[in-house]
Parts: C-alpha cells; structure tokens; sequence
C-alpha cells in the first residue's frame, strides 16, 4: 500500500500540472476532477484513502450523481491530494493547507475570505433584505461560521446544479444570485476592497457561466435578471479595482456592465457605471471630466427609474460644479439632488443606493456649499453629521471626516481642519479605502501653509505613513 501510495503520488504531481485538470479546479467540478485521475491510473480507492472520503461517495461525485458544495469537502481534497497553491486558489481555498484564510475584524471575531466562504456569507447577508451594522455583521458571522452551515444550504445546491446545467436556470437559482450580489454591495461599505475582491470575482465568473449556457431569447425574464445581477455586479467590481488602484481593471468591469444595462433594457445599471466612474478623475482633480461622466449618467437615467440614484449623482454634479467654482451649476443640481433624495427609499431602490443614508447624503452638501462659500451652512450641517457620528460606519465616516475638514479649511478654522482630517486618515488606513486617500492628499497641500504648527506637522507624517501602507500593498 506504502509504494502504491508514492506511486499515486508522483502522478498526481505531473497530472496537477494539466490545464484541464486547472480548467475543473476553476468550475470547482470535482467529479471532473476524479474522471481526470482515475484516466491517469489514480483509483477510486486511492482518492478515497488519501481524502478520507468514502469510496462509494467518490463514485457519486465522479458520475455527477452527487455535486459537492461544503468548503470542507474541497479542503479534504485539497489537503488529501497535496495539490498546489494555484490550484487550491481555483477552490476558493487559501494558498496553503489549514483554516487560514480569515481576517480578525473584532474581539477575535473572523470574516471569512476564502472565495467559496465569500460568496455563501454575500448571500446570506442579501437574503436579509435590510441594514446591516457593524456589530450585527460580527453577530451575523459567530452565530452562522460561513463555513458549514450555510455551505450545505438546499439554494446553494440549486446554484452549484445550475453552474454543470446552465439550461437548468430557475426561479430558486436567479433569487440566489441576486441575494448575493445584494450582499456583496453591504460587504462593500465595511470590509476592505481587497478582502471581498476575490468572492466578487467568482461570482462574476459563475453568473456569466450560467449566461453563456442559456440562450438569448428577450422574453425571457429569467435571463434577463440574471443579466442584471451581472451588471449590478460588474460595477460593484470596477469600484473596487478602482479602489485597489486597477483602473485598467475597472474600466473593463464598468464596459461590462454597460454592455448588460443595454441588453437588460435597465438604464439605471448604465448610470450607475458613469457615476462610480466620475470618481477616478475627480481623485485626479479634473473636475471638467468627473462633471460630464455624471450629466451622461444623469442623462441616461429617467428620473423615475431610481429617484436614490438620481440624487446620488446630482449630489455628485453638485459636488463637481461647486469644485469648479460654477456655484448657479452647483445649487441647481444640488436642488435636484434634495428633491430626488426627498422621494427616494434607497434601501427598496437599487442595491448600490442603500449606502446613501442622511449622513452620506448630507456629506454631498458640505463638501458642494464649502466649496462655493456658503460656509455658515456648511458648518450647520457637519455638525449636525458630527453629532451622528458614532452611529455611522467606519468607511462613511472617513469620507464625512473629510468634507468636515475640507470645510474648516475653506472657514479658516485650521485647528479643527486639522483635527477632523487626522481622524479620517486613521479611518481610511483602518478600512484600507485607498479610493479615499486622494482626498487627503488635497487636504494636506491646503495645509502644508501651516506645516510648523505641531498637528499640522503630526497630520503631514501621518499621510506619508499612510501612502506607504497603500504603495506597499501586494494588491
């Protein structure tokens, strides 16, 4: 047995290099995966003794009679089979062997970030269909583990049949897809860019598996939600490589999900691209640019399609206009940023509004009224969101910190410019929101007048620190 088992060995080492064998790692096709082996002279029964699994379930897998799903059937084979990092990664497993990928969030409490992980614990946080705070997603992950429980969920099966049976698509399958990529869209606004990135990914990867296994037929509903979880998706993509520094990578996602708003007849998926897209040259101070990217999108949009989109991107307009020193520009789009934001339920509208709550909301307006002048209200209205604070999570609050900053500046008050904007910085480097880091990159030149005054100095440091983090990301 010892010398068969070598033997085993050496092979499985020349057959982990096969592209197909790479091919099924990617589906997560482990019955493929076994036909591969057992061609090459590896048993039923050796793949039993090396996973640990029984031999009579290895042949259910191999003949597609059973689909597995739970994380720990992929480690076992994983682990069991030695096979390599690249191909552990295909799994949605860690490079290495044990319980890694997990990252400590707090009081000891993991998310997980393995991709298979990933994409169950997306879903099960869209099925919520309702706010999602810091302390209830640390609640939310102790009590379920995103690990065994929620991978032997009947819809994840449903999922995982659609993935080998793309024509199989039904109403259970398309309601999956969509309660995560929900999820995904609350993940964004408290987890890290690159901690998500990877489950973002393979969703993507799977809904567009599913696509390509339908035919295109324009009545039919089902495909046509599917198209638009993969546009909702795809923008959701492009903002985090946007935030991760990928431009290249986020204009591609952004084309993807323009292609999906055309053929889902969805206008609001389109806008929502330009908008997530003004960001990039506003990072770079061409306002001009940012502005025109938010009139298409507005004008792609009619205002009764999503009212909370609407006034995200008026508010933006404002924003843009008011940072160009166009203030008629910048009070008109701000008047229909209000009046949309007035009729607007952004947490039944679309999955990329729910993060535009008061406070966010009321952060467009600081930052559109310091900037044209208007400094008694701008003052009036961050205090009022300051007051808020504790109540808003860590990322929102990086970005309200800053316009709070932004305004005191432009009021002349350096003593609290200065304060707010140390207390963002510590914020973004915290949650790792490079996307936001530009902003306080502005601040500190308006500062740097200031530079011999101790927290004018302690803030600069600061900021080199926090730009060295970012430089030095693997990511």
């Amino acid at each position: 047995m010892t010398m068969d088992q070598e033997r085993a060995r050496q092979v499985l080492e020349t057959v982990f290099a096969r592209q197909d064998v790479e091919d099924a790692c990617k589906r997560r096709d482990l019955g493929g995966l076994i036909r591969i082996l057992t061609k090459y002279g590896i048993t039923q029964g050796q793949i039993a003794h090396l996973t640990g699994r029984p031999q009579g379930r290895i042949s259910e897998y191999k003949s597609g009679k059973r689909i597995p799903t739970a994380k720990h059937t992929f480690e076992a084979f994983a682990d069991g089979l030695g096979m390599p990092a690249h191909l552990r990664r295909h799994l949605g497993l860690s490079s290495s062997g044990g319980r890694g990928g997990a990252q400590v969030v707090s009081d000891g409490v993991q998310i997980p970030t393995d991709t298979f992980d990933l994409q169950l614990f997306a879903e099960a946080i869209g099925k919520r269909g309702e706010p999602l705070k810091r302390r209830e997603l640390l609640a939310m992950v102790a009590q379920l583990g995103a690990q065994s429980a929620l991978a032997q969920s009947e819809a994840w099966e449903k999922v995982a049949f659609a993935l080998s049976r793309p024509s199989a698509l039904d109403e259970a399958v398309v309601r999956e897809l969509e309660a995560r990529s929900a999820g995904f869209h609350r993940l964004e606004e408290m987890l890290p860019a690159h901690t998500i990135f990877k489950g973002l990914a393979a969703h993507l990867n799977e809904v567009g598996t599913i696509l390509n296994g339908t035919a295109t037929d324009p009545k039919d509903e089902l495909r046509r939600r599917l198209i638009v979880v993969a546009g909702e998706s795809s923008v959701l993509a492009g903002w985090i490589a946007t935030d991760l520094g990928n431009v290249s990578a986020a204009r591609n996602f952004y084309d993807t999900a323009e292609k999906a708003s055309k053929e889902a007849n969805d206008p609001a998926i389109i806008a929502c691209a330009f908008g997530y897209r003004s960001y990039i040259p506003s990072g770079r101070g061409n306002h001009g640019r940012a502005r025109a990217l938010l009139a298409t999108a507005l004008q792609h949009l009619p205002r009764e399609t999503s009212p909370g989109t609407t006034s995200w991107l008026a508010a933006r307009h404002a924003e843009e206009s008011a940072a160009l020193g166009e203030k008629e520009a910048a009070l008109r789009s701000w008047a229909d940023a209000n009046e949309a934001f007035n009729i607007a339920d952004p947490e039944e509208d679309r999955v990329w509004t729910r993060f535009l709550d008061r406070d966010r909301f009321d952060s467009f307006q600081i930052s559109t009224y310091a900037q044209i002048g208007r400094l008694d209200e701008a003052e009036q209205v961050a205090r009022a969101v300051i007051a808020r604070l504790p109540e808003v999570e860590r990322k929102r609050a990086g970005i309200i910190l800053g316009d709070i900053a932004t305004a005191h500046i432009v009021h002349g008050s350096v003593t609290e410019a200065v304060k707010a904007a140390r207390e963002g910085l510590a914020i973004i480097r915290e949650t790792e929101s490079g996307i936001w880091l530009p902003r306080f990159i502005v601040l500190a030149e308006s500062l740097r007048r200031w530079q011999t005054q101790p927290p004018v100095r302690a803030f600069l440091e600061e900021l080199a620190i926090t730009k060295r983090q970012f430089s030095a990301s693997p990511l």
